[in-house]
């Protein structure tokens, strides 16, 4: 997925390495800087070194952050917990009934 930030513009002096020039650009038109895919920490790490610019920085920062995987909250979790507590609650109760029953008897 192509991500996008704004960025008035990018450094005269600054090139991409040559790993990451297929996933990173900057489009001079519409002013973004923009990256396709997941971008790693190694991978930030290495592009925001290139340049100490600040407004460079800070659009890295950004597109850093909606670049990243981000797991959606899961409630598999959850579900499989309540379950789980459901049949230990039957179980009990099935266990409370019987040992009533004999004493009943």
């Amino acid at each position: 997925m192509l991500r996008s930030v704004k960025l008035d513009r990018l450094p005269d002096d600054l090139s991409f390495p040559e790993k990451l020039v297929d996933r990173i650009s900057y489009d001079a038109s519409s002013r973004e800087l923009r990256f396709h895919g997941f971008m790693s920490k190694v991978d930030f790490d290495k592009l925001v070194h290139l340049h100490n610019d600040i407004d460079y920085q800070r659009a890295l920062e950004r597109l850093f952050q909606i670049c990243t995987f981000e797991p959606e909250p899961s409630s598999v979790g959850t579900r499989s917990s309540i379950r789980l507590f459901v049949a230990g609650a039957t179980a009990a109760i099935a266990v409370i009934a019987i040992a009533a029953f004999m004493l009943v008897r």
